[in-house]
């Protein structure tokens, strides 16, 4: 079984690298596809870090360190979100968003 077909989001689309499909930020008329290169964060569905939408290059292009090791990129949305929690901010050295 491959990433090609991952069965469906909470809204009822087909997810996976197989499913052509328009980037979620809002106006943006990007051609993408569902699979894990263009989801918020690193895996479908939603987390602590990322929405469970699907953005072009230009709408998720903001780093976060999940850990001491991992990173992944998420929407503006999303990153808006972490650092209003106050939980995160960004680290003009490296960066990218980390938590406090």
């Amino acid at each position: 079984m491959g990433w090609g077909d991952c069965g469906t989001d909470s809204q009822g689309r087909p997810i996976g690298y197989s499913f052509e499909a328009i980037c979620d930020h809002l106006n943006c008329k990007e051609k993408i596809d569902r699979g894990l290169s263009y989801v918020c964060g690193e895996m479908h569905g939603e987390d602590e870090y990322s929405c469970e939408k699907y953005f072009c290059e230009m709408h998720k292009n903001n780093w976060i360190l999940m850990d001491d090791e991992r990173t992944t990129l998420v929407c503006d949305e999303c990153a808006k979100d972490l650092l209003e929690s106050g939980e995160f901010i960004v680290d003009e050295e490296e960066g990218y968003i980390r938590r406090v």
